[in-house]
């Protein structure tokens, strides 16, 4: 009698253990008989089945719970293998129910439950949520492929023990003659990073100039997984490159240090094509030089950059232009306009600004003008080129007029600039053309 009462209360107090650890485990744990009817659960598993309370699963299967019948299904079909064969599963990593909307995985182990004589009672299973770190573990080994086939337009690879400051490894190889510097030590390799880059304000630069641990970690804290920087990078053959510089952290998962792995990537032809089309987008297509909303901004800047220097602006107009279309066709009178703008080009500095605010006008702002009377002497010079020019043309004589303001005694922004020299253009083409009149005359 005395050790029926043993028994009793032996297992009276394994039950409360039970209940006391299913109650403060955060752990996915559930029990099932033999017919895989569940008959206990802790908090964590019930809000992965996605019910209120225990009693909603006690008595009932996977089938009858879960909205996901193929998944129903495949935890069952697990199940009754294991019933079958009563053999244990140890650590079996698996997908578990969606947490909103974002997928999980858990590290699952199912005992076979059975009494003293050996009789099937069920299945205990142990869940842990393993998904941070299955998917850091995907992340690193993904990540890490790089150090073995290092990518085509890759420069170089490096990886990085932040705790140990240490190079791990380190992958080079050559573009165009030219590669990364090789370093043996972090210090070597973030001066080499900072020495090679061209802009000494960029972040990129200041980035390696801080290049320690502390700066790491407190990146890595602060949240960020990766920083990234677009820069030009002087390589060891003197060769000047666009560089995309991306910084990963990663956890490694052998040792648990805190690492980054930097990837150079040569991004010199996406860069120089990018920048084609920004320069593109702001040239007139036919005579490429600035067009007239390119050509109005720079001339703002400018009277706001340097409002204590004085600017003088040049509004060119082809007298009788015309009468080029007419005799020998649109066609020939673009190639007039090309050949007037490469002209114009030349006679200014690359300093100034020169652009065509439309048909047959340009635009022309001498910045820092320190002498005056150097404008006349300008002015008559582009009035001689357009009679050049239009020496190869027989029959045709074209000539120009300019309207001539300066800043700041015409005008202190650029459309006031332009409304004087527009009138002062009109009134060189009213007394007669071929000839430049200051608007202030």
């Amino acid at each position: 009698m005395e050790n029926k009462r043993s028994i009793e209360e032996y297992n009276s107090i394994i039950l409360s253990a039970y209940r006391a650890l299913i109650r403060g485990t955060k752990d996915m744990v559930f029990i099932k008989d033999v017919n895989q009817k569940y008959v206990g659960a802790s908090d964590a598993f019930i809000k992965m089945m996605g019910v209120e309370e225990e009693a909603q699963l006690l008595g009932r299967t996977d089938m009858e719970i879960l909205d996901d019948k193929n998944l129903a299904k495949r935890y069952m079909d697990d199940d009754k293998k294991i019933l079958a064969s009563g053999a244990d599963l140890v650590d079996y990593v698996e997908p578990i129910t969606d947490e909103d909307g974002h997928a999980r995985y858990g590290s699952t182990c199912k005992y076979v439950l059975k009494d003293e004589d050996g009789k099937l009672l069920g299945i205990l299973g142990l869940t842990k949520d393993i998904t941070r770190e299955y998917m850091a573990r995907q992340h690193y080994q993904q990540e890490l492929k790089l150090l073995f086939e290092l990518p085509k337009e890759a420069y170089a690879v490096s990886y990085i023990d932040i705790d140990d400051w240490r190079i791990i490894s380190q992958r080079r190889k050559e573009i165009s003659k030219g590669t990364l510097e090789p370093c043996n030590t972090v210090e070597e390799l973030a001066f080499a990073a900072a020495d090679a880059i061209l802009d000494k304000e960029s972040k990129a630069y200041l980035f390696y100039k801080d290049f320690t641990q502390d700066m790491l970690r407190e990146l890595y804290d602060s949240g960020k997984t990766e920083v990234s920087f677009k820069y030009e990078r002087r390589l060891t053959n003197g060769l000047v490159r666009w560089v995309h510089n991306r910084v990963r952290f990663l956890t490694d998962v052998d040792s648990g240090h805190l690492c980054a792995l930097l990837t150079a990537k040569d991004i010199d032809a996406e860069k120089k094509a990018e920048q084609d089309l920004i320069v593109s987008a702001k040239m007139d297509k036919m005579t490429m030089v600035l067009n007239r909303e390119t050509t109005m901004n720079y001339i703002r800047e400018i009277l706001i950059k340097q409002p204590d220097t004085n600017h003088v602006l040049l509004m060119l107009d082809v007298d009788n232009f015309k009468l080029i279309n007419d005799t020998y066709g649109h066609q020939t009178g673009d190639q007039f306009l090309i050949k007037l703008a490469d002209e114009l080009k030349h006679h200014f500095r690359e300093t100034d600004v020169v652009g065509r605010i439309g048909g047959d006008e340009f635009f022309a702002l001498m910045k820092n003008v320190p002498d005056l009377s150097i404008v006349p002497r300008k002015a008559d010079q582009i009035l001689d080129t357009i009679i050049a020019i239009c020496d190869n043309y027989e029959g045709i004589n074209l000539s120009g007029s300019i309207g001539i303001s300066t800043y700041p005694e015409d005008g202190d922004t650029v459309e006031k600039l332009y409304a004087k020299a527009d009138d002062a253009l009109y009134q060189a083409k009213r007394k007669g053309k071929n000839q430049f009149i200051f608007a202030n005359s």
